[in-house]
């Protein structure tokens, strides 16, 4: 039997898991994917990488920039942009001078953090769980291979509305548990990835850019530029609205899911945009919380022990889900007790 078992292989799961190790604990990630990473997603596209997911990496706290700096050192991650610019059918405008602050990218995509932190973890991939129960104070997960994994305490890091169909049931003895993450509510997101004759110029401002008040856009990056040593030819990315998303989510054909997002770029910014050599789509179905629950995670031990984590508690972000998976480690560590 497990100390703890990890459901997730993102930022905040990787995290928690990390510092439950350290503390001498007996854990294992679950995987439902074959790789790592979650939302720091990354495809090998035509010679290149590709970041399909989040899209970069702010810092705020100081205990989350020495965590960039150490991974900075080990050339995963670089500075990127100081400029997020702003694009509305008035046309592109450089950010306020309050919003100019170093972004950072991973030359290798952003995976490559989620391979650093896990290469020293049990992680079991390919796997889903598909039912929960407990039993003489311990947790039985039953997978998709009809394994059982036992475990003292869960650590789940997926969507809330991921988690809710396992663990309802058993969560009805902790009634304000479940009604906080009943509470959430996840936006979906579709993301085009295409790559473009090497003859078109990029112009400098193109490099990470937000959509305002767009029915389509919300984001448009030049990603060629994050994975430069590997670029050879000009690589974007485009990322649409909640609203839009919600509208095509049962769209069978991502073509015609995508399309919209190619027009729309090439209606804003340049024409040969809406016409790529190459583009491949993914949906995103909880790509980001609507509004964040505000805490950094959230435990019971009711029934036995279980702790909630990612960023969808503490915010929205890469930093906010690093910052969950701590104070999950923390969480999972005390109840242990």
């Amino acid at each position: 039997m497990k100390d703890v078992i990890v459901i997730g292989a993102g930022m905040a799961g990787l995290i928690c898991a990390q510092k439950l190790k350290q503390a001498g604990l007996d854990v294992t990630i679950v995987e439902k994917s074959a790789g790592v990473g979650g939302r720091m997603a990354t495809r090998r596209l035509q010679g290149t990488w590709v970041d399909h997911g989040a899209q970069l990496i702010s810092v705020k706290s100081d205990s989350f920039g020495r965590f960039i700096r150490k991974l900075t050192e080990k050339h995963i991650v670089q500075e990127w942009t100081r400029d997020v610019y702003q694009l509305s059918a008035s046309g592109l405008f450089p950010p306020d001078a309050d919003n100019r602050h170093t972004r950072y990218c991973c030359p290798m995509g952003m995976t490559a953090i989620a391979k650093y932190l896990g290469s020293e973890l049990a992680i079991i991939n390919n796997t889903r769980i598909i039912g929960v129960n407990h039993k003489e104070a311990k947790w039985q997960l039953v997978t998709d291979r009809q394994d059982i994994l036992e475990t003292k305490a869960i650590v789940s890091t997926i969507p809330a509305p991921q988690f809710l169909p396992l663990f309802e049931e058993v969560l009805a003895p902790a009634p304000s548990f479940l009604q906080a993450l009943q509470s959430v509510k996840f936006a979906p997101s579709v993301t085009i990835m295409a790559g473009y004759n090497a003859s078109n110029s990029v112009p400098v401002e193109w490099q990470a850019i937000r959509c305002v008040n767009d029915p389509i856009l919300d984001w448009i990056s030049y990603d060629s530029s994050k994975h430069v040593e590997k670029a050879v030819q000009p690589v974007f990315v485009l990322q649409s609205t909640a609203e839009f998303a919600k509208q095509s989510m049962e769209e069978p054909d991502l073509e015609i899911a995508g399309k919209p997002l190619l027009n729309q770029a090439g209606k804003l910014l340049a024409k040969w945009l809406a016409s790529p050599e190459w583009w491949q789509v993914h949906r995103w179905r909880y790509a980001i919380a609507e509004e964040s629950l505000g805490v950094s995670c959230l435990s019971t031990s009711i029934p036995l022990s279980l702790v909630c984590a990612g960023d969808w508690c503490a915010g929205k972000n890469i930093e906010a889900a690093y910052h969950s998976g701590l104070a999950a480690a923390e969480s999972a560590i005390e109840l242990l007790k």
